[in-house]
């Protein structure tokens, strides 16, 4: 081991993973290695005990912000179950695999974080793997933002408390069909004006927040389209985010078009991928008219743009 490396980078470099490296080193915890360690490399075949074929973390390393695949194969019948970083997943079976969807926060420490499964079989024995996920710190921009007269009133830490407990209830909902396939399409044409993850300050204050969203540039009354099928989940007017539309996607996916001048839809109702479902316009706490577009995967909020750019799974 030389200065610098982790067993993730050892893995990279010897095409292995990091839970044969733990496994054939007997290494108790995967985040403390030293200086001029001696490590076994193992062999490909011996990568993952049966019944695992393989385990595939997509991306690898992930990026604060980002939307975590992990896809597993298995080489006989399984019930599989798992955790990452203390928290259930919820595996779904399609292509070949079984899948489940993580979302990264955007200011979780950059770092090693640990990967739990458990394949049992027909008989009630369990084979229990665990392996280690590479969060990457993200870059991201400072934001100062001038609020127009009147409107600093709607960062009252009361009025954004009640909006985010009444959206609270409606993130929680779970729907076991995958509504959405292949990869996102862009709600709106417009230039974007503010990316996810920008950190943010108003009137000259501290930059306390993050940006929770993609801005678009928008001129009032402009189509906005929803970027995948879905149900709608809420349709109306919020304080903050001004007149409002979430759209269920399945399996905790779901998009927020904020801001609208319009809302095109109810709630209850099933839309497709392009359909309309509201108008670009400036309500709530806003500086001009614009759409804010946003994606939660089970509650935490990810980059919206890196569901345009690839199908997920």
């Amino acid at each position: 081991v030389r200065a610098g490396e982790t067993l993730f980078r050892i893995a990279l470099r010897y095409g292995t993973s990091v839970e044969a490296l733990v496994r054939a080193n007997r290494i108790a915890d995967p985040s403390l290695i030293y200086v001029g360690q001696r490590l076994v490399i193992p062999g490909q075949a011996d990568i993952w005990p049966a019944p695992f074929a393989s385990i595939e973390l997509v991306p690898s390393p992930v990026i604060q912000g980002q939307t975590l695949a992990i896809k597993v194969r298995a080489n006989e019948d399984v019930a599989l179950a798992g955790s990452f970083d203390g928290r259930p997943l919820t595996f779904v079976e399609g292509d070949g695999c079984r899948w489940a969807l993580v979302g990264i926060h955007v200011r979780t420490p950059p770092g090693p974080y640990l990967l739990e499964l458990t394949a049992s079989d027909e008989a009630g024995e369990a084979t229990q793997v665990t392996t280690i996920v590479q969060v990457a710190a993200g870059r991201f921009l400072t934001e100062h933002i001038r609020l127009p007269p009147g409107a600093k009133k709607l960062l009252d830490p009361s009025l954004i408390r009640a909006e985010n407990e009444r959206l609270a209830a409606v993130f929680a909902a779970f729907s076991p069909q995958k509504r959405w396939d292949g990869p996102f399409a862009l709600p709106v044409e417009g230039a974007i004006t503010s990316r996810f993850g920008a950190r943010r300050a108003y009137d000259g204050g501290p930059a306390t927040g993050y940006h929770e969203g993609v801005d678009f540039r928008a001129a009032e009354g402009t189509p906005i389209r929803a970027a995948a099928a879905g149900r709608v989940a809420l349709a109306e007017a919020l304080t903050v985010r001004g007149q409002a539309v979430v759209l269920d996607h399945g399996l905790g996916i779901m998009s927020g078009y904020y801001h609208l001048s319009e809302i095109a839809v109810q709630t209850g109702q099933e839309v497709k991928r392009g359909a309309l479902i509201g108008k670009a316009g400036s309500t709530g706490l806003s500086t001009g008219a614009h759409l804010h577009w946003e994606v939660r995967v089970h509650g935490v909020l990810v980059d919206p743009l890196q569901w345009t750019r690839q199908a997920i799974p």
